[in-house]
């Protein structure tokens, strides 16, 4: 690990000064954790009944102004999404379930073009996860049917995937970088696709999508195991040298290990391919602050060097190592994965919301916030893999500063800057709000045994999967 002399983050022209988390008293730790759960629940509650109420069969509700959008194929991406958070929380959704019923996978809303990565994450994978909840068939024919208008993406001279599919032609298309298609869409199928097939009896979709990691294992890059973002999938050429665990790389080795995970170790290929990269990391991108070694940073590469800029995205790799040091029994991991975890963590204490900017560090940051689910889905983790009643503290935290300076008269809202004190809302309440952030924060304050580690996998939307289900 590396060290430098920075300690305090630039966000416009106020800065986060870390400070250690407060320590709270512990007294009726069972009551509060049931009050806790049910506020989470009260939440969702409130947010999907604003939805519902003015949004409903649309993507999302823009909570401040009670109007509707539709960037998600507008096949209604929070119903899908939502579902088996609410299958979790025991709420009803039979009017979820009917949507579902009626959902076709064609043009909607005008769109003829549906983006690959957020389909799979969002969609197939909210229907998988339902499906493995309930046993409900209709679940599973409706995931079937979505990855088969899927499947022309794949269809390159590579076998990487373009970045989307035309409805219309049933042809992939290039995405919004050009020709390239991105690592993390690309990487970030793998879960999915398996279990499909698994549970359709039809190989036909994990063969694509291991395809990918077959073509990725085999290109030697500058930092072995990282791969660039960008690659061209007619030529299989990377054409950049940027790499990072945030946005556009993130989940790539998020998949790496769980697939790992999901099969049980019974191939050596992913775990081989993510510790690779974890070797790397820690040799080059993994920084920690002079005098605050628990402050432990994730630097990206550009140019043959680092750039010291990490965003809210690549806080979802605490949880990563935290999950590895559990399985592989790895100290090393876990507390990489502890000193990540609490550093995101501090990103939120530092500001006049307690709320964390959607970008940190000394290049450009970005002080708007989305609703993201990383920092508490990292938390997740450090709960579950050492039961210390601090994280339970530090969620909640975070799950008051949302409900005190996010909640509009109709929902949630993102931020537009989290310096701010005033309403300064985003009107955007992303899907993902129900499906992660509210989800990993429900879990946080249940019964462990509550969708356990030991027998699901989470995909990168926070969508339960089963371990070694074949």
């Amino acid at each position: 690990m590396q060290s430098f002399l920075v300690i305090t983050l630039i966000l416009s022209t106020a800065s986060i000064v870390y400070t250690q988390p407060p320590s709270l008293q512990h007294a009726s730790l069972e009551s509060s954790n049931q009050f806790r759960a049910n506020e989470i629940k009260n939440a969702f509650l409130y947010a999907f009944k604003g939805y519902k109420k003015y949004a409903w069969g649309h993507d999302e509700v823009q909570p401040v102004t009670n109007t509707t959008s539709d960037n998600y194929n507008g096949w209604g991406v929070t119903i899908v999404d939502s579902l088996d958070t609410m299958i979790i929380m025991g709420i009803e959704y039979n009017d979820s379930r009917e949507f579902i019923k009626n959902l076709e996978f064609t043009v909607n809303n005008g769109s003829t073009k549906i983006n690959v990565f957020e389909t799979v994450i969002r969609y197939l994978g909210g229907l998988l996860s339902a499906y493995e909840l309930t046993k409900d068939d209709l679940f599973l024919n409706k995931s079937i049917k979505l990855g088969n208008v899927l499947l022309p993406a794949f269809d390159t001279p590579t076998g990487i995937p373009m970045g989307m599919v035309d409805l219309v032609k049933k042809k992939g298309v290039h995405g919004g970088y050009g020709r390239n298609s991105v690592l993390a869409d690309i990487g970030t199928l793998q879960l999915e696709f398996r279990r499909l097939s698994e549970l359709s009896r039809n190989s036909k979709y994990l063969k694509k999508a291991q395809k990918v990691i077959d073509v990725l294992q085999r290109k030697s890059t500058e930092l072995p195991g990282l791969y660039p973002v960008f690659i061209d999938p007619y030529t299989g050429n990377f054409t950049t040298t940027w790499v990072t665990w945030g946005g556009l790389g993130d989940s790539f080795y998020e998949y790496l290990l769980k697939q790992h995970i999901m099969i049980q170790g019974k191939t050596s290929q992913y775990i081989d391919m993510w510790m690779s990269a974890v070797k790397t990391t820690m040799e080059k991108l993994v920084y920690t602050a002079k005098g605050f070694p628990n402050l432990t940073y994730l630097a990206q590469w550009k140019n043959g060097k680092p750039f010291f800029e990490m965003g809210h995205l690549a806080c979802f790799a605490g949880g990563n190592f935290l999950l590895a040091g559990k399985f592989l029994n790895n100290t090393s991991l876990t507390n990489l994965g502890l000193n990540v975890t609490a550093t995101c963590y501090n990103t939120y204490i530092g500001t006049n919301t307690m709320i964390s900017p959607e970008g940190f560090g000394w290049i450009s940051p970005n002080s708007s916030y989305i609703l993201r689910p990383e920092v508490v889905e990292s938390i997740f983790y450090a709960y579950r893999v050492t039961r210390d009643p601090k994280y339970q503290d530090w969620a909640w935290n975070i799950f008051k500063s949302i409900n005190k300076f996010c909640k509009t008269s109709t929902g949630f809202s993102g931020l537009n800057n989290v310096t701010s004190l005033i309403n300064d809302w985003n009107n955007s309440q992303q899907s993902f709000f129900f499906a992660e952030t509210l989800k990993y924060l429900y879990l946080i304050f249940s019964n462990t045994s509550l969708i356990s580690l030991d027998e699901w996998v989470f995909n990168t939307e926070a969508h339960p999967i089963r371990i070694g289900g074949g």
